[in-house]
């Protein structure tokens, strides 16, 4: 069998398992909200709270891109912020593909022409992702209990969370001393690995926190919008971040589901739906919390697309920092 034939056959079983995880979580939504006293259609859906929950998504992506944006100039990638903001965000239309590899293969193809070798674009946006994730995680472990419901999958793997929050500084000690020993072998005139310092990724955990906590200001805004009577922002916004976080994080982890569409909402729907229980029941509970799920995912890929149409279509920004380079 080819290689091609093997890509081939791996990317039609990646595409078939992320239909499967799709529909079998559609169809078990279509049956809460078939299958119980709870009236979808009794909803009055504020859409003047959904704007500015679609502007904070973005603001929070931003946070993220600009990260990579110092991850670039750090490696000697001369990019403008602007150039950067462009290719990130017509980047994250390639999440949608299984696997999320072309998130990386589209910021390699839009930089390219602007002097960006692949390598240091490939490795920055991968430390760049594990960053928010890693912030994400620990904003999760650390919010679980405002949730109002621990299920045993998840705090039974708090430790497994508290791992992946490490990754990035870990990555980066063992990518610094695998960049020093390749680099003795390698001709003096080489380009340098890529090699972020542990001090500037820990800078990416901050720029990660900022920008779930953006997400979480998303999520209550949601929620406003779709269950006007739920309680105050300022009261819930703890268990707003912590159900934002432990539900995006989960969606990025599945990593043969497009977006993590499916499993971001029905971790989502678990986290919400102890909310609304005492006053609705649990089965009205149960269908608020997955129209909520819906209505985000509907506002925040609706301002992702438009921004990432915007970005593409309009002249793109030439470079303007000088090339450099930090050890």
């Amino acid at each position: 069998m080819s290689s091609e034939t093997r890509h081939r056959l791996w990317f039609a079983a990646k595409t078939a398992l992320a239909l499967a995880v799709v529909a079998g979580v559609a169809r078990y939504f279509h049956a809460i909200l078939t299958h119980s006293d709870f009236d979808p259609r009794q909803l009055r859906v504020r859409l003047d709270l959904l704007v500015p929950a679609g502007a904070l998504y973005l603001l929070a992506h931003c946070c993220w891109a600009t990260f990579w944006v110092r991850l670039l100039h750090n490696q000697g990638v001369a990019v403008s912020w602007g150039l950067g903001l462009r290719a990130y965000f017509v980047s994250q239309l390639g999440k949608y593909v299984p696997g999320k590899a072309w998130v990386i293969l589209l910021r390699v193809g839009i930089l390219r022409h602007y002097g960006g070798h692949p390598l240091p674009v490939a490795v920055t946006a991968t430390y760049e992702a594990l960053c928010s994730i890693a912030a994400g995680s620990l904003l999760a472990v650390l919010l679980l209990p405002q949730l109002g419901v621990l299920p045993v999958d998840l705090s039974s793997n708090v430790a497994a969370l508290l791992a992946v929050a490490a990754l990035p500084v870990s990555l980066g000690v063992l990518n610094k001393l695998a960049a020093r020993v390749v680099a003795k072998k390698r001709g003096p005139d080489a380009r340098p690995l890529p090699a972020p310092s542990v001090f500037l990724l820990a800078q990416g955990l901050v720029h990660g926190a900022v920008g779930h906590c953006l997400l979480g200001l998303s999520l209550g805004l949601t929620i406003a919008a779709v269950a006007p009577q739920s309680a105050a922002l300022t009261e819930t916004y703890p268990a707003d971040l912590g159900a934002s976080a432990i539900s995006y994080v989960a969606g990025f982890v599945a990593l043969v589901v497009p977006g993590g569409l499916g499993v971001r909402e029905y971790v989502l729907k678990v986290a919400l739906t102890p909310r609304f229980a005492g006053a609705l029941g649990p089965q009205e509970a149960a269908g608020l919390a997955v129209v909520i799920a819906l209505v985000l995912r509907l506002v925040w890929t609706a301002a992702e697309v438009l921004v990432a149409a915007v970005l593409y279509l309009l002249p793109a920004p030439a470079p303007t920092f000088p090339p450099h380079h930090h050890a």
